[in-house]
């Protein structure tokens, strides 16, 4: 598999020669299998300790009677929040031009990475596939990934905005998932304020931090960290497209509560809205924190702790409706990432070994 070549005759982006004859051979990093039973591991105690804190006869009772019409629609729009957030990514992008079957495939590819893997690689996964489909260089689209994730941060402000008229009482992890997310929104917007106030002396700041790596790795790393800093301040001094890109976020959100309302309804519990809408945004900051391999255990404590612990709904139905939608939305998420990788002529061992594409040895080491 060779690497698309960048405009203007470079690879990558990383303003290299096209064709630079050095390669460096694929490598495995040994740690990868012990991440992935530390993690399979953490997932079993995490079920275990689910089990301890439900009914599981009266979650079984109501899995027993689950109404399939509401739990396919809810799959339809569990799908169409990725499908939004695609398009927001899309716009992001401009002006490279990426079609919106292209553009939805790979995001539901990424999703799938996240899912799958107990570190979150499916974000690179989108440049490194962009870069392998369009020939779209990872230090421009990186960026646009950046400010795609920092967009899903904003409901943790809303969040925060409506605490005092929801008069509920956060525990203690609660309010640590709440100012963690809302610590990395202020931080990505302070750094981007100061990078498009003052470029040259930010830009002096990580030239001087990239000199401490060894062996003249900084040096091969700048022209790719300059390019990437060049492209985040670029789309910080675009206000109406981030606010179209906001735009997209609320759809985004309203389409994840809807899917939570109707798994709910799919397993006989009626939720009112603003405490769907509330409580599943909360329950979404979840995946800013390191999971298990296919979210084993987590999707099902943090709903406990999200909507039995702050919302008081009983918690067999929130047991069971998230030992439903958990394999339900695996399911869609698999099916959709190996069809759309499909519909790319890739494999999922092929995408995952994207990043150890023969490409040039410096460009390879700056990625």
């Amino acid at each position: 598999m060779t690497c698309p070549v960048g405009p203007l005759g470079t690879d990558s982006g990383l303003g290299l020669p096209a064709g630079h004859a050095r390669t460096v051979p694929a490598s495995r990093d040994p740690r990868v299998p012990v991440g992935l039973i530390v993690g399979l591991l953490a997932g079993v105690v995490l079920v275990l300790v689910f089990l301890r804190l439900v009914d599981f006869g009266d979650v079984y009772g109501r899995l027993e009677h689950l109404d399939l019409g509401l739990a396919l629609l809810s799959g339809v729009a569990f799908l169409a929040a990725y499908v939004v957030r695609a398009l927001r990514w899309r716009r992001l992008l401009a002006p490279y031009s990426v079609g919106v079957r292209r553009v939805v495939g790979i995001y539901l590819v990424a999703i799938f990475i996240n899912w799958l893997l107990p570190l979150r690689g499916g974000e690179l996964a989108k440049s490194l596939l962009l870069r392998h489909s369009n020939g779209i260089p990872v230090s421009r689209s990186l960026p646009t990934v950046t400010m795609d994730k920092a967009m899903d941060l904003l409901p943790a402000a809303a969040l925060l905005g409506l605490l005092p008229f929801m008069h509920l009482r956060l525990s203690r992890p609660l309010w640590v998932l709440l100012l963690f997310a809302l610590g990395l929104l202020v931080l990505c917007v302070v750094v981007l304020a100061v990078a498009a106030w003052r470029r040259q002396r930010v830009a002096a700041l990580l030239e001087a931090g990239l000199r401490v790596l060894p062996g003249g790795l900084g040096r091969r790393v700048e022209p790719f960290a300059s390019r990437f800093l060049d492209s985040l301040i670029a789309l910080a001094r675009q206000p109406r497209l981030l606010t179209i890109a906001a735009g997209y976020t609320v759809v985004a959100v309203t389409l994840d509560a809807v899917f939570c309302w109707l798994a709910f309804l799919a397993v006989g519990e009626s939720v009112a809205l603003p405490v769907v809408v509330y409580g599943y945004t909360f329950y979404n900051l979840g995946y800013l924190l390191p999971t298990p391999p296919g979210q084993i255990g987590s999707n099902e404590l943090v709903g406990l702790l999200v909507f039995s612990g702050l919302f008081g709904l009983s918690g067999s139905a929130v047991g069971a409706m998230f030992v439903f939608s958990h394999p339900w939305t695996a399911l869609l998420m698999t099916a959709g990432g190996l069809v759309s990788l499909s519909a790319m002529g890739l494999s999922l061992r092929g995408t995952l070994r994207l990043s150890r594409a023969p490409v040039p040895a410096d460009v390879r080491e700056a990625l």
